[in-house]
């Protein structure tokens, strides 16, 4: 059957007709079963709890078409036509803070009680998130023990010696198991027998790694000789490992004008004059060759439409509507003036919302509902700082590979980005202002392989530069004192008030 309520209820000046239609069902149905009156009860509550939902939706929303209608923001000319499309529900009373604060103003509907355990989010405060199938169980007693009860009189201890034999009759087993493999090779209390005849040293197993070598040299090891330059090409043909700034050989067999430093590429036209080439370029009346254009006879009209279609270089283009342009008033504007609102282009740029309008929302920055507010009185800052300095950092060399915490002890990056001198060999800056005995800077000296130098003379003066006396000088304050010497030479022999270059000539 198909039955159709119709219900009036007044929503301002009008009357709104309200329709609820069924769609055909079986009259065997339980909610559409005919009662004493003739009429379903589960239908009349259906169509009174629509009605109230559609007068509760019509109480809240509208449309936008009706909302700038009732406000005025367009005119109709056609009051007999109806208008097309289909307008979006808008809320009455629309502000950003309803927008923003949605589960306030228009909260959904709650989840059913018998419907909450199926949904994962729906705890309440305290309570233990478990399966759906495992709430509103009920649980046995603190009396309950699973299981099978044993035998009474049946003991742990009675059941492990059950089978023990002693005496005789444990040699007799003893002696039966020995044929078998597992007894030989995994006596029972004893490691697995692999018939090795293992002898170890006093000292332990293993060999001594022999003297210490520093790590910094295994790391960085300056003794290494470089490449050859037959494995210098061999991986630049595998790996393309160029040295900076080297060129990719091609290997062309170029003829031998190219090795001749003025060859250059393409045909020559003779003898460069300079400003040529640009002139040629700038002055269209000739061809590429410095000769004339030759002249062409061709239809007036086909050059007319040539100059209106493409203007000329520098030129404006032509508006085809004759030579002089429209014929209108020159302070005539095209396009028609607003006359329904009074917002202009000036008012729109600059805005027109009052002070309040333009004051931030009060939940910008913080949380307003109760009971989510972080309040304290305390002036410090919470959470955990990104660089921690309020906790011990651990040495260097026990930091592991995996831990990403700076502890503010790390290079910036400036560090990264402009490195030490000799970096790369492992030496930091520091090392050169470390002072150090005169053995240990004259070894480095006599490794270094500096000729002409007057190691003790450069002590001495390197000596002076310190105030406390000590007979220790840094590497950074003995090449200061070498290189102000070599600075001494040349302007001396530059000056020519020197003994000349063959008093620092060094013998051979």
């Amino acid at each position: 059957s198909r039955d159709t309520f119709c219900h009036l209820f007044p929503r301002g000046s009008e009357l709104v007709e309200f329709r609820t239609m069924t769609l055909s069902s079986s009259a065997s149905a339980p909610d559409l079963r005919r009662q004493g009156s003739g009429t379903s009860g589960s239908l009349q509550k259906a169509g009174a709890a629509a009605l109230g939902a559609a007068s509760s939706q019509a109480n809240l929303t509208t449309t936008l078409y009706l909302q700038m209608k009732e406000q005025g923001k367009f005119r109709k000319n056609f009051e007999n036509v109806p208008p097309a499309g289909r307008s979006i529900t808008v809320p009455l009373a629309d502000s950003a803070e309803r927008d923003l604060q949605p589960e306030t103003y228009f909260p959904l509907p709650a989840t059913p009680i018998n419907e909450r355990k199926f949904r994962r989010l729906s705890h309440g405060p305290g309570e233990i998130c478990v399966h759906h199938g495992l709430k509103d169980q009920v649980l046995p007693s603190e009396a309950f023990r699973y299981g099978i009860r044993g035998q009474v009189g049946a003991s742990t201890e009675a059941t492990m010696k059950a089978g023990l034999k002693l005496g005789v009759a444990a040699y007799q087993q003893e002696v039966a198991e020995m044929v078998y493999e597992s007894r030989k090779k995994e006596p029972l209390g004893k490691p697995y027998t692999r018939g090795h005849s293992i002898k170890m040293l006093p000292e332990g197993f293993g060999n001594s790694s022999g003297v210490p070598e520093d790590g910094k040299r295994v790391i960085f090891p300056v003794e290494m000789k470089p490449d050859t330059e037959e494995v210098r090409l061999q991986y630049k043909f595998t790996h393309n490992n160029f040295n900076p700034g080297e060129r990719i050989q091609r290997n062309y067999n170029w003829p031998l004008e190219t090795q001749d430093s003025s060859f250059r590429f393409g045909l020559g036209a003779g003898p460069a004059q300079e400003g040529a080439g640009a002139k040629a370029v700038l002055n269209t009346d000739v061809e590429d060759d410095g000769t004339y254009k030759k002249t062409r006879l061709v239809q007036k009209s086909v050059e007319d439409y040539r100059n209106v279609q493409h203007p000329k270089v520098f030129a404006k283009v032509h508006a085809k509507q004759g030579a002089e342009g429209p014929p209108i008033d020159p302070e005539y504007r095209f396009g028609i003036k607003s006359g329904i609102s009074d917002y202009t282009a000036k008012s729109c740029i600059q805005g027109y919302y009052s002070l309040e309008e333009q004051l931030p929302d009060q939940d910008l920055g913080r949380c307003v509902k109760p009971g989510r507010r972080n309040i304290t009185s305390e002036t410090r800052a919470f959470g955990t700082p990104s660089v921690r300095t309020d906790i011990p950092a651990p040495p260097p060399g026990a930091r592991s590979c995996a831990d990403t915490m700076s502890y503010g002890d790390e290079c910036s990056a400036a560090a990264l980005l402009n490195p030490q001198r000799f970096d790369a060999r492992g030496v930091p800056d520091r090392d050169f202002l470390i002072r150090r005995p005169k053995e240990e800077l004259s070894s480095l000296v006599e490794a270094c392989n500096v000729e002409d130098m007057d190691f003790d003379a450069v002590w001495d003066e390197a000596v002076a530069l310190f105030d406390d006396g000590l007979p220790l000088v840094s590497l950074d304050a003995l090449l200061y004192v070498h290189t102000k010497g070599i600075d001494h030479r040349v302007a001396t022999l530059h000056s020519g008030s020197g003994p000349g270059l063959a008093a620092y000539t060094v013998s051979t």
